[in-house]
């Protein structure tokens, strides 16, 4: 295994519905570091992303073929082996998605959530977590006086520092973004962007983005599928 990195693909395939999505893909993703995906619509980027969570296998329908190994702080995982549930690689390789999608309760219970399933901390402890949490991500001066009101009364770049601060609670080592400021106007794109570059500091992040300014300014490594291939661009 290469030693400098987080995620390893060995001839990795995936179908859908007897499509062939992506064919033969061999990575080697480097650790605290922001990788990007680009490419036209309806390729397959965001089916690229959803396999590293294995949340493809809610939809049904699809066929996964090769190795992904993941290096977690505790030693490396074939994530579709035997030895990796579902839930616990959840946990590890969090997702951001598109559009900002606060559930319908409050701010402070919208972060908290992930450590509210696991019932296994005080609320003294969940509370601290959130704080610090939503200060992690520029966002507790904002709503520090609305953590108990409804999540989404906030602006789309607030839901959106939201949801990255939700799916921070469980710790991931890696981070799945997919098109994080499509829906933002460019102020909170700015402030997206930045917390990204913050958090690879200790991270791995994996984005698809359409926005070639965007990838340029934040990404470390660019790949473009296309032809079911992903080709490295930098």
């Amino acid at each position: 295994m290469d030693d400098g990195a987080k995620i390893i693909t060995e001839k990795l395939c995936f179908a859908y519905r007897k499509r062939a999505v992506l064919q033969d893909i061999d990575l080697a993703l480097p650790a605290r570091s922001i990788i990007a995906v680009t490419g036209a619509s309806g390729l397959g980027k965001t089916t690229f992303l959803s396999i590293f969570n294995r949340l493809w296998e809610e939809n049904g329908g699809g066929t996964c073929r090769g190795r992904v190994t993941i290096r977690f702080a505790d030693g490396p995982v074939d994530i579709y082996g035997k030895e990796m549930s579902v839930s616990l690689l959840r946990r590890r390789v969090g997702m951001v998605f598109q559009a900002p999608n606060p559930l319908p309760m409050t701010v402070f219970k919208n972060v908290a959530f992930p450590l509210l399933l696991q019932s296994a901390k005080s609320r003294d402890d969940i509370a601290e977590q959130v704080e610090t949490m939503l200060k992690k991500v520029h966002l507790f001066d904002e709503v520090k006086d609305r953590l108990d009101s409804d999540a989404r009364i906030l602006s789309g770049g607030q839901q959106q520092r939201l949801c990255i601060a939700r799916a921070l609670m469980s710790d991931p080592e890696i981070l799945l973004l997919d098109e994080p400021t499509s829906s933002l106007d460019n102020t909170a794109c700015a402030r997206i962007e930045e917390l990204l570059v913050e958090l690879r500091k200790d991270r791995t992040l994996i984005m698809v983005s359409h926005y070639q300014d965007q990838v340029r300014r934040v990404a470390d490594r660019v790949f473009e599928l296309a032809d079911r291939q992903l080709c490295r661009i930098w």
